[in-house]
């Protein structure tokens, strides 16, 4: 996912405590404010607490960690049930969720043809992988190929080397965990950026709701396109325009249609999702990202997705917001 959202507190001095912690994870970073926080939270257990967090989402569902239980379980050669914590069966069952509704743009299986194009933890210099390699990654892609198991927590492959990516929900999944741990410890009052992810509740240390920006999918560049506001949600962006390569004056992005087997090729830029859940947020702007310029918007508006399109032009940007996504907008 990109760095697609970024927070903003507002300028001056604000009028209320306020706790901030920055640092890496996920191989992006995080922003975690708090404002008028409880007597007992500090800088450093504020630290401790999301770190300790993040920590256990990424043994959990990363697969750059082969230590993961998520690299375990797609190491495993077998078409058993596979035991599984219900953590990671609540991530992987949202993806399917989100796979039905998208009509497979959306696919956790994804992962052969991203690590295949150079973008997972199998990471090659950006090439072109042939048709034939394409196809045979194909083959091991499908989200119908995965059964899941509540009671007890298990998870089923067709095949033995099906490879489940989550890296799609996994910010979302970050922010949504570490703000329940603020809840816990009595916080009312805070965001949650996980690069491109964010999950926001209350108001800002100026009373105010939180003011988010929309970046300019530009490469190269930092800009504001549009702020919104919000006191309660997540959202997430998803773009093609920080994650690609380069080859014969084509672009290539990490963005891969699971139906084609290559990065997207039509004119969306970026879109971003507003919605109560940070994990959902996070894989329905992957979702309609893939979809594109016309089933993307058409499917949000479908559906009443707050949801907000940047479609690249000869001009420059068109926007497309869904009408659940203009509330949002700051004048």
């Amino acid at each position: 996912m990109l760095v697609a959202a970024l927070g903003l507190a507002g300028c001056g001095d604000p009028l209320d405590p306020l706790l901030e912690v920055t640092g890496p994870t996920m191989g992006t970073f995080y922003s975690v404010k708090v404002a008028r926080p409880p007597a007992e939270l500090t800088t450093e257990t504020l630290r401790e607490t999301v770190t300790t967090v993040l920590d256990q989402v990424i043994a959990e569902i990363s697969t750059y960690d082969p230590t993961s239980e998520l690299s375990r379980l797609n190491a495993d050669p077998t078409t058993d049930w596979v035991p599984v914590s219900a953590e990671l069966l609540d991530v992987v069952a949202e993806g399917q969720r989100i796979s039905e509704l998208s009509g497979g743009a959306f696919d956790i299986t994804v992962g052969p043809l991203v690590n295949l194009w150079g973008f997972g933890p199998e990471h090659r210099d950006g090439t072109v992988p042939d048709a034939a390699a394409i196809a045979a990654a194909l083959e091991r892609v499908g989200y119908d190929k995965l059964a899941l198991r509540a009671e007890p927590p298990a998870i089923r492959k067709a095949r033995g080397d099906i490879y489940i990516d989550l890296s799609a929900l996994g910010e979302g999944q970050g922010a949504a965990r570490v703000a329940s741990a603020l809840e816990a410890r009595g916080v009312t009052d805070y965001m949650v950026a996980i690069a491109g992810a964010i999950r926001v509740r209350g108001h800002n240390a100026k009373g105010a709701p939180w003011a988010i920006a929309i970046e300019e999918p530009t490469p190269g560049q930092r800009s504001v396109h549009r702020i919104i506001e919000i006191s309660d949600g997540a959202l997430s962006t998803s773009g093609d325009y920080r994650n690609f390569f380069e080859e014969g004056g084509q672009r290539y992005s990490h963005e891969i249609d699971p139906k084609t087997g290559r990065p997207i090729a039509h004119s969306l830029a970026s879109v971003t999702v507003i919605d109560a859940d940070a994990t959902r947020a996070d894989g329905l702007a992957t979702a309609l990202m893939v979809m594109g310029e016309a089933r993307g918007p058409a499917l949000a508006e479908a559906e009443q997705i707050p949801a907000y399109f940047i479609v690249r032009e000869d001009a420059g940007f068109r926007v497309v917001s869904t009408a659940a996504f203009q509330r949002y907008l700051r004048e």
